[in-house]
């Protein structure tokens, strides 16, 4: 299991709810003292606490993602969500990302919540991922 951290724009106690009853370890940007803060320190947090970030601002941390790659910096891992996603999808696949994405595969990735749609395509993400050059 992977912990997440859901960054301000996707904190939503519909969505942490069903997550955390499911058993997920979740950090929220309001329960650490860190809502309105800027993308990096959320990234920053995000790396510190070793949980895979989550967030529906996808320009904002896909420009951050390639600054981090161009400075050799390390994160935790970042997933991008669509915001026009329905609730209920966005919690199942948060769901599927947290029981089966790993630490190591998600380890300075940019991944896609729609890549998490099945279980299926959640194993292959990962094995994909984690298998060498």
């Amino acid at each position: 299991m992977v912990p997440l951290y859901l960054d301000d724009c996707l904190i939503d106690k519909d969505v942490a709810r069903p997550l955390r009853a499911a058993g997920h370890l979740l950090y929220l940007t309001s329960e650490l003292g860190v809502k309105g803060q800027e993308d990096e320190l959320h990234l920053e947090k995000a790396t510190e606490l070793g949980a895979v970030l989550v967030t529906q601002n996808q320009q904002d941390f896909a420009r951050l993602y390639k600054r981090w790659q161009a400075e050799d910096r390390r994160h935790a891992g970042i997933i991008l969500v669509r915001q026009k996603d329905p609730i209920g999808t966005k919690i199942d696949r948060l769901d599927r990302v947290a029981r089966i994405l790993t630490g190591a595969a998600a380890r300075n990735q940019l991944m896609y919540l729609a890549q998490f749609d099945t279980d299926e395509d959640a194993r292959s993400i990962v094995a994909s991922f984690t298998s060498g050059p």
